[in-house]
């Protein structure tokens, strides 16, 4: 049997996964340069943190200020920001800040709240025991703070909106919206009001050439976020990219702006697939964002064989569940958010021969990011979906194994 492991489980064990075919099968394993990127220490963690790409260093810009925010990614995003913010921290004090002048706020845009249990996760014991952390409420308290060009009325967190020195820590990946995540995200929709939000959104259906995976330059979503951030006067950022373990491998600080462009000019190259596809099988790992497995069925559905030829796996190994979504998710039999797209009965079918989904913690409700109930299998292990493949491909098959479809993207060829 050929093997290939692919990463699994980031907010428990973190532990590899591995992955059987038979010998008769080609099996390629798409992976990127900038998964297989060694860690930052923490000196080139704290260094590049202290000296920002642009912009002054953090210690000035907090000289003098009175109320310190530190916006950071939610628990959909692999940011492990417990790795960063102490020498953020560190930044703020050695500036006069006092612990009761700071606090964190998740940027959670229209994504469920969190526990502590998972602020502990995020951002270490130490920072939850002598800071507080607050969830974003989109749905309230909130303050009007502008319009961008595109015509998006702006609400902000009003905790964010009333400290003088703000301050965000994210990741930059693959986005099936702005491109590459980052920048100035963080806030808009991260920290942002409900009716902005879905306004964002919309913004989604004006030009379909200027969004969608990998395609940032011209991005139309991306420069809302950019107007957003110049609105709410984000005054520093870090972004991180991220390996196959979770583990930051570059970082970038300094002005939203700057840390976004270098940061998605390096993850261009850093998360592309080096495919052609045509597949019979795609194997999607979901592991960044195992609970937004829904971007992986994207990149399988790209790789594989047209005219509903092709068979996709999608491993989505996250216990907690798909994110609930505010503006995306279900939230009863046949309705939801306002953006949400419940597949019909068949409509998987149309697309692929089959569509399997590896769960060890199955959920009815979390199918509505991928289809129909009726169109998919679920089924617990690799076994299991070893037993399906081979009975629909007893001879020949070729086989493409993305490392983390929510990470990865397919690079558009050179015009």
């Amino acid at each position: 049997m050929k093997t290939i492991k692919v990463p699994s489980r980031l907010w428990y064990d973190n532990q590899e996964k591995e992955l059987s075919f038979p010998d008769r099968w080609q099996v390629d394993n798409l992976t990127s340069p900038g998964l297989e990127k060694p860690v930052l220490s923490p000196q080139q963690i704290e260094e590049r943190v202290n000296n920002p790409i642009d912009g002054p260093k953090l210690a000035e810009l907090a000289r003098g200020k009175k109320e310190a925010v530190i916006v950071f990614d939610d628990m959909t995003r692999p940011t492990p920001v417990k790795t960063v913010a102490p020498y953020v921290l560190d930044a703020l004090h050695q500036a006069g800040l006092k612990k009761e002048q700071i606090r964190f706020i998740w940027a959670l845009g229209s994504h469920g709240t969190y526990d502590m249990l998972a602020a502990r996760k995020k951002l270490g014991d130490k920072i939850v025991e002598n800071y507080p952390v607050y969830n974003h409420d989109a749905f309230q308290n909130t303050l009007h703070a502008g319009k961008t060009p595109g015509g998006i009325e702006v609400w902000f967190n009003r905790e964010f909106m009333t400290c003088d020195l703000k301050i965000g820590i994210g990741c930059v990946t693959a986005h099936v919206h702005v491109g590459f995540g980052g920048g100035a995200k963080i806030i808009f929709p991260g920290v942002a009001g409900i009716e902005s939000i879905k306004q964002f959104h919309e913004h989604f259906n004006i030009d379909p050439s200027r969004h969608g995976l990998g395609n940032f330059d011209n991005n139309i979503m991306r420069t809302e976020c950019d107007a957003a951030g110049d609105i709410a006067g984000l005054n520093f950022k870090v972004d991180c990219l991220i390996n196959r373990r979770g583990e930051i491998a570059s970082l970038y600080a300094g002005s939203f702006r700057a840390t976004h462009k270098q940061g998605a000019e390096e993850a261009k190259d850093a998360y592309e697939i080096f495919s052609d596809g045509n597949y019979d099988i795609v194997v999607a790992n979901t592991y960044a964002k195992a609970n937004e497995s829904g971007i992986a069925l994207l990149l399988a559905r790209r790789l594989l064989k047209p005219k509903a030829a092709g068979t996709a796996v999608i491993i989505c190994d996250a216990p907690e569940g798909q994110v609930p979504h505010y503006v995306f998710g279900s939230w009863g039999t046949d309705y939801g958010g306002k953006h949400l797209r419940l597949r019909p009965r068949g409509y998987i079918k149309s697309l692929m021969k089959n569509l399997i989904v590896l769960n060890p913690h199955p959920a009815p409700t979390d199918l509505a990011w991928l289809g129909h109930p009726d169109d998919v299998i679920v089924v617990r292990t690799w076994p299991e979906v070893l037993a399906v493949l081979e009975a629909q491909y007893p001879a020949q098959a070729s086989v493409g194994v993305i490392q983390d479809g929510t990470m990865q993207y397919i690079k558009k060829p050179a015009q």
